[in-house]
């Protein structure tokens, strides 16, 4: 898959399970986006928040302790 195929709105917050499930990212292209952050790769992804920086990369992950919550609409979502 290259990143042509990854998809989301820049500035907008989306669940791990969002992005691998309907944006066109992998488990892998996440746990890539751990590396250099002050979260750790072994880090549960149902619980990491992923900020869209461009089209096709995220970056800036945010662990929700109590699970990243999805919403109805596009991207915006929070723990």
């Amino acid at each position: 898959m290259t990143t042509e195929d990854k998809t989301c709105t820049p500035s907008f917050d989306y669940c791990a399970d969002e992005l691998i499930k309907s944006k066109g990212f992998t488990e892998s292209d996440l746990k890539n986006a751990l590396k250099n952050s002050d979260v750790e790769e072994k880090e549960d992804l149902s619980k990491t928040l992923f900020h869209c920086k461009n089209p096709g990369d995220v970056g800036h992950p945010k662990v929700c302790q109590d699970g990243c919550k999805g919403g109805e609409e596009e991207g915006s979502h929070s723990c």
